[in-house]
């Protein structure tokens, strides 16, 4: 009888050693699940910043005129540098103190204030030349002798120039060349006429 018993010791200590050896790894295979399921989550949530005020304040605090659309087309558009919407400092840059008393701090486009080129490079830091030329071959052409704010509506709710059918842009071509067609001939009649006067006054 004492041998049985002994027997049936024996063996469930066996079958407990068995089964921790077994439940172990699952256990600890577990709590390493749980470990890093909580670290993934707290890297989610922790140092997770969000600005509470328009980016823009500051801008529209003066320029109240366009404050409920000061971006135009781009107010749903994403700066492919930062992968933030775009602000008003992303393409007219940082003030001046001496802003508001009207110092050429603050990049103007389509204005003498600043030259084509440096107007144009503004742009050219999101919108990709590559893509520029694809869409159409005018913006090569241009691309250092006209600013884009010529063509393009940077403000207004729709850019007239998006979307225009090759009749259209022939037509836009066509207004502008006009008008410096007219200048032209005005500033040569110019010179014909002091040409004029000039040899009437040289003449005995």
């Amino acid at each position: 009888m004492g041998s049985l018993r002994s027997f049936i010791k024996g063996g469930l200590l066996i079958l407990v050693s068995m089964f921790m050896l077994t439940a172990t790894p699952l256990f600890a295979a577990t709590a390493s699940e749980q470990n890093a399921a909580l670290s993934s989550e707290n890297q989610s949530t922790e140092y997770k910043v969000e600005l509470q005020r328009n980016r823009d304040y500051a801008c529209t605090q003066c320029h109240k005129e366009n404050k409920n659309g000061m971006h135009g087309t781009h107010a749903k558009a994403i700066n492919p540098n930062t992968a933030l919407p775009v602000t008003c400092t992303n393409c007219h840059g940082n003030i001046s103190p001496d802003h508001r008393d009207g110092v050429p701090d603050a990049m103007r486009f389509n204005k003498d204030t600043f030259p084509v080129d440096k107007q144009n490079q503004v742009c050219l830091t999101c919108h990709q030349p590559e893509k520029l030329r694809k869409a159409l071959w005018a913006h090569d052409v241009h691309i250092l002798k006209t600013s884009c704010a010529s063509c393009h509506k940077l403000h207004s709710a729709t850019d007239p120039v998006k979307g225009l059918d090759q009749k259209g842009q022939i037509k836009l071509c066509v207004d502008c060349h006009s008008k410096q067609q007219q200048q032209l001939q005005a500033v040569v009649q110019l010179q014909q006429q002091s040409s004029s006067q000039q040899k009437e006054k040289e003449a005995p």
